[in-house]
């Protein structure tokens, strides 16, 4: 009988502030990359204002024509709107014990932390309001949502701190959608970081999604699916502490995991969020500009 999961130290060994720089640097090169245009397409604002009335232009909508200028003046005019932006992202991090596993060269929640900071430094990039929420049975920490870099790199700060200092206890995202319910007035796009372990997520994402914009990011990591076949071995939970011995010879750990993909995808189809997912073992930048690709296609 062995352990075949280690405990892993944070891959930031240096100073936290020397990680928020590597991270900057990182969402840097993915915003050069394009993602900050993909960003600025797949949320919209609260709706549409006024901008101004033109002349009429042949291929204009004619449901845009202002009948009233285009009556005193004799002229077709037609009204021009633009897209009022005022836009809020609300980054919420699942930092419960489950979060620090990875079997690789990262954890879930050093992943977790670079994609808040590419979220936070896009929202920068397009003048966006940006908040971050850390949480496990409860709400850990809130920032709320302000515009600048100065701030994007407090909420650096806390998804680092969150990474270095280590996560704990069991995730509840009913009481995150909760507590949200309660502190995000506007309707926002609400970003969901989680290794979604326990499966009662559907119906609180479904209630979030009625009043704002939710995108789910699953965090994996290839041990939580693909388990050497070694005999015995003991498991330590580590949102519980709990511990078993498990006959991985007899566990059918391959088919268990692929029932477990298929009910997630169920329950994020039934929530109605959009989701993808994402491995401590595969660079995820690719797979996230196409997601928000694909996110910019299906909404026009």
């Amino acid at each position: 009988m062995f352990s075949i999961f280690k405990k892993r130290l944070p891959p930031a060994r240096a100073p936290r502030q020397r990680r928020v720089t590597e991270l900057e640097i990182v969402s840097a090169r993915l915003i050069r990359a394009g993602f900050a245009g993909d960003y600025h397409s797949a949320f919209h604002g609260r709706g549409i204002e006024f901008s101004q009335v033109r002349e009429y232009q042949p291929g204009d909508d004619i449901r845009s024509i202002d009948w009233n200028v285009t009556a005193r003046t004799g002229v077709p005019h037609v009204k021009e709107f633009i897209e009022e932006r005022d836009l809020t992202i609300l980054v919420a991090i699942d930092v419960s014990g489950s979060m620090t596993f990875g079997s690789v060269d990262w954890r879930k929640i050093d992943i977790a932390a670079e994609l808040a900071s590419i979220f936070a430094f896009s929202a920068v990039q397009n003048s966006d309001r940006v908040g971050l929420l850390l949480f496990s049975r409860n709400a850990r920490r809130f920032i709320p949502p302000r515009r600048g870099r100065g701030h994007a790199q407090v909420l650096v700060r806390a998804a680092v701190d969150a990474a270095i200092d280590g996560c704990s206890g069991a995730a509840d995202l009913a009481n995150a959608v909760t507590f949200l319910d309660r502190v995000a007035v506007k309707r926002s796009v609400v970003i969901v970081i989680s290794d979604f372990l326990d499966l009662d997520f559907d119906r609180p994402l479904r209630r979030l999604n009625r009043r704002h914009d939710v995108v789910a990011i699953t965090v994996t990591d290839p041990r939580e699916r693909r388990f050497p076949d070694r005999g015995l071995v003991r498991l330590v939970d580590d949102e519980t502490g709990e511990a078993r011995l498990l006959d991985l010879r007899r566990s059918g750990v391959a088919r268990r995991a692929a029932q477990r993909d298929r009910e997630l995808e169920r329950r994020f189809v039934a929530a109605a969020v959009d989701h993808m997912e994402v491995s401590t073992a595969i660079p995820y930048d690719r797979e996230l500009l196409r997601f928000f690709r694909e996110r910019v296609k299906r909404r026009r």
